[in-house]
């Protein structure tokens, strides 16, 4: 692991967790090699902490959390208010801790769906509290070893300029990649976090339904489930090595009518059919945006 930030100071060296599931033991876990994290949960004894990772107490109070100049809120979507609602009547109630930043409690959820300023809405409503989100851009497995979040994508909406450095200092002490939102309005959130649900759902959905449409038996069909998995994998790492017209492979790349011709009729009246169709369009008209942008260029 790299070495802290210099003297930690912008987010602090004591940091508050809320949440008792992956992505909440996950964090604990990386930050906990290096700062002081107290971590909230409604079930403590379900929470799963890497057994590669430091000891981190995982019964700590509320009042605890709420003392922490930097607090994460990483619980489910639908969890969010009413843990908001909580963390809100607490921090009224008590000091706030006197930080480098005039005393300022930053709170970040991990969601990737809405807002702070939306589902935060009670903290605002706190004086010296700025809210924003920090989502991480990847699928977070049970028991995360220290170190999971390294060169991870974290996209970064927050509701002031404190929220926006310490959210950014965080991913840094991550080791991950910080990437802002053009705005911070609820529009842009939700449309970023249908985007990236298309992509994680569509890969892992066009996955299995191919496998399936091969017609195979039980165990070619989970052998042709993980040779189109690692293939995806592959189509995946071109993508981040530039636009999409530039890195495309295939038969439509090439403008391989005939072989598209083939595909066409040998999916003829499959019930993945539809789904081929859709996808070879949005490749076509991908292909065909990169040539008109080149020949503009």
């Amino acid at each position: 692991m790299a070495e802290p930030l210099r003297e930690v100071g912008i987010i602090g060296r004591e940091i508050g967790i809320i949440g008792g599931g992956r992505v909440a033991a996950a964090l604990a876990s990386s930050l906990g090699e290096q700062l002081d994290v107290a971590l909230h949960a409604r079930h403590p004894e379900r929470v799963r902490l890497s057994p590669h990772g430091p000891s981190v107490p995982v019964d700590a109070d509320l009042a605890l959390v709420a003392s922490r100049e930097l607090i994460i809120i990483a619980v489910s979507d639908d969890a969010i208010p009413e843990v908001a609602r909580a963390l809100a009547a607490q921090l009224r109630s008590q000091p706030r801790p006197a930080g480098l930043e005039g005393g300022v409690t930053c709170v970040l959820h991990t969601s990737g769906a809405t807002t702070g300023a939306r589902s935060l809405a009670p903290l605002l409503e706190v004086p010296g509290v700025e809210v924003g989100s920090v989502h991480p851009l990847l699928a977070v497995p049970s028991a995360a070893a220290p170190g999971y979040f390294t060169l991870a994508p974290f996209v970064i909406e927050t509701s002031g300029s404190v929220a926006a450095e310490r959210a950014r200092a965080l991913v840094e002490q991550l080791e991950g990649e910080p990437i802002e939102l053009p705005d911070s309005t609820e529009e842009t959130k939700a449309r970023y976090h249908a985007l990236a649900t298309m992509v994680a759902t569509g890969t892992v959905t066009l996955v299995d339904r191919a496998a399936d449409a091969l017609g195979v038996d039980a165990v070619q069909r989970a052998a042709f489930r993980d040779a189109f998995g690692r293939l995806a994998m592959t189509a995946a790492v071109n993508v981040s090595r530039g636009p999409g017209p530039e890195v495309l492979t295939g038969p439509v790349a090439r403008g391989d009518g005939a072989t598209l011709e083939l595909h066409d009729r040998a999916l003829e009246g499959h019930p993945v059919e539809g789904l081929h169709a859709a996808v070879r369009r949005a490749a076509e008209d991908m292909v065909d945006r990169g040539r008109q942008e080149e020949g503009g260029a």
